[in-house]
């Protein structure tokens, strides 16, 4: 059994049933799911592609539809889907292709990426490789190829504990194994599930998952849409929501602005990132009538642990027992009250990374797999006298932000070619909507401002692994063994940028300092026009403090005050690019305030840069 085979028996038995909505694009029903399947996989076999052969499908999360029938046209086809969140600079997409030796590489639009050598395609030029289906047909063609259970199916890109890149296998079994079992389908579910994931992503897979295995009309909205929330849980009978702490902070916010108590809802899920109290309180408010969980799984396996969170006490991840433990250095369990690495075991279909190609280097060791079905986590924990299990620290230098495993060490790479980086380490910051953001602590050989490294850094790694913010420092404090010290800095950073606060200058640039340093327009900006009249540096950065005191609800706002710092992320710069545009009359990209995240450069910028 395989998903291309869930999904031809629930097109025959409910073909108008819903499988996908995505709000603000459509819905995608059994049916239609079932036959754009077949026409990419006739368009994949056109190609040549070989059973067990790689593809690279590189999609934005605006393209989940194509992206789902993609993904299961690979698996029809006999290949194995290795999907990419996009955008990526193009050296990031060529990297990964070589790191899982991809025959093709399939993206949801744009030009062709130089320097790849295997086949390329657009979705659209797939499906216009594949028949037509007649009115009515179940069909298009039926190339769905025989593959055994143990056969590979999937690679999902995870970070490990050291940092590096790693691809985790999933066989067709794993993708399966909450499959019944026999002819019979299950009926589809008459009430829906809302989330926000993102392609690309162990939670996208699950959510594939869910909707053909269980039968579940998944709604999606991405980016995260909190104020659309109490509007599409009413419009699609939503009675299940799986959200990340981050999104589920914006979520009570929002319910609460619109006075709104979603009753219909049983069931809240965060996973991604252990819940706070607070934030299961303001669910519990929220969601009066719902049960809240957290859930802690891992890319590696389908092991896990759940717990159902009560407001009046602090959230744990689950309990230990048969198929979780909690041990020392040595492997040995560890006492109530005490701390140590978490160990899952996965009871179901084996999973394991899939060896670097040649091309990338690397020796595919995947350390994290333990005998008898065991994974080290490289999560600490505690354990109380009751068994329960809370979250402590990340064991590793992954830094979750927003629901996303960042790997600080690829950052530091990035960083570390830069002509004037002498030394430089990544850590995470505490941030009151995404959890942590990245912060980089860099020493310097030559001279060269924070801005001019942060947009270094946007050049060679995805949108979520720029810095926030970027700190000079005379030198790393180190261990007596030579290794940085990340949670002094941590510290450091925390005591003079309180979460929330209003901050000083840019760091590394006193507020005096001026204009920032000349640059190109952001990649991907909207076209900023000329100045429109007199006056226009001092009228857009009037527009540009009341813009971030609207969006962000905070005073006082300065020339030197940071979005970030001040509680801005992706989300709201999206709100304020378009109060931008309100105010000032012309097109501005939310890249700019990625880019310019203090209010005085961000208005330098937008009055100073002639057209794109």
């Amino acid at each position: 059994m395989s998903l291309p085979d869930i999904l031809a028996r629930r097109a025959a038995g409910h073909p108008a049933a819903p499988a996908f909505t995505v709000d603000g694009a459509g819905t995608l029903d059994y049916l239609t799911w079932h036959r754009e399947t077949g026409r990419i996989a006739a368009g994949l076999a056109a190609r040549g592609l070989r059973p067990g052969e790689r593809v690279v499908l590189a999609f934005e999360d605006g393209d989940w539809l194509t992206f789902a029938s993609c993904f299961l046209g690979v698996l029809a086809a006999g290949g194995v889907a290795v999907p990419v969140r996009a955008p990526v600079p193009p050296s990031h997409l060529l990297s990964t292709a070589a790191g899982v030796d991809a025959a093709g590489l399939v993206t949801g639009g744009g030009p062709p990426v130089a320097g790849f050598g295997g086949w390329q395609s657009g979705a659209g030029e797939l499906t216009e490789a594949g028949p037509a289906s007649p009115p009515g047909a179940l069909t298009p063609a039926p190339v769905v190829v025989p593959r055994g259970g143990a056969d590979p199916a999937a690679v999902i890109l995870t970070s490990g504990t050291t940092g590096a890149a790693k691809a985790v296998l999933s066989t067709h079994a794993s993708l399966t194994d909450d499959w019944p079992g026999g002819d019979d389908v299950p009926p589809p579910q008459v009430n829906a599930l809302l989330t926000s994931v993102a392609v690309g992503t162990n939670a996208a897979l699950s959510v594939l998952k869910g909707c053909l295995v269980n039968g579940v009309h998944v709604v999606l909205t991405q980016p995260f849409a909190p104020e659309r929330l109490a509007a599409l849980i009413e419009e699609h009978r939503v009675t299940a929501l799986s959200l990340v702490p981050t999104t589920a902070r914006l979520a009570v916010a929002a319910l609460r602005r619109q006075g709104c108590a979603a009753g219909r809802v049983r069931s809240v899920v965060s996973s991604s990132a252990p819940l706070d109290q607070p934030t299961v309180a303001g669910l519990a408010e929220v969601f009066p009538a719902a049960e809240i969980f957290n859930v802690y799984t891992v890319a590696e396996g389908g092991a896990g642990l759940q717990h159902r969170c009560s407001p009046d006490r602090p959230p744990a991840l689950g309990t230990l027992g048969p198929e979780a433990r909690l041990v020392d250095g040595a492997g040995r369990d560890v006492g109530p009250g005490e701390s140590g690495e978490l160990w899952l075991r996965h009871t179901g279909p084996a999973l394991g990374y899939l060896a670097p190609a040649p091309a990338a280097g690397g020796s595919g060791s995947g350390t994290r797999y333990l005998a008898d079905g065991w994974i080290a986590t490289g999560d600490l924990c505690r354990r109380d006298a009751d068994g329960l299990v809370y979250f402590v620290e990340r064991a590793d230098d992954v830094v979750v932000s927003g629901g996303l495993n960042i790997a600080s060490a690829t950052v530091e790479a990035a960083l570390r070619v830069h002509r004037a980086v002498a030394e430089v380490a990544v850590f995470g910051a505490p941030h009151a909507a995404l959890g942590r953001v990245l912060v980089a602590a860099v020493v310097l050989s030559a001279p060269a401002s924070p801005a001019e490294l942060r947009d270094h850094c946007a050049g060679r790694l995805p949108r979520d692994h720029v810095p926030a913010d970027v700190v000079i420092v005379a030198e790393l404090p180190l261990t007596p063994n030579g290794k940085v010290r990340k949670r002094l800095l941590a510290e450091r950073y925390a005591g003079t940028h309180p979460t929330g606060a209003h901050e000083p200058a840019e760091p590394g640039k006193p507020a005096e300092a001026g204009k920032p340093d000349p640059v190109p327009a952001p990649a991907g900006a909207a076209p900023v026009g000329p100045p429109p009249g007199p006056g226009t540096a001092h009228a857009v950065e009037e527009a540009v403090l009341a813009a971030f005191r609207e969006v962000l609800g905070v005073e006082p706002v300065r020339r030197d005050s940071n979005f970030f710092r001040l509680g801005g992320h992706s989300l709201l710069a999206v709100q304020l690019a378009g109060e931008l545009e309100r105010r000032i009359g012309r097109p501005v990209a939310p890249a700019w305030i990625l880019r310019f995240p203090s209010a005085g450069d961000l208005s330098d910028a937008l009055a100073e840069t002639p057209p794109a």
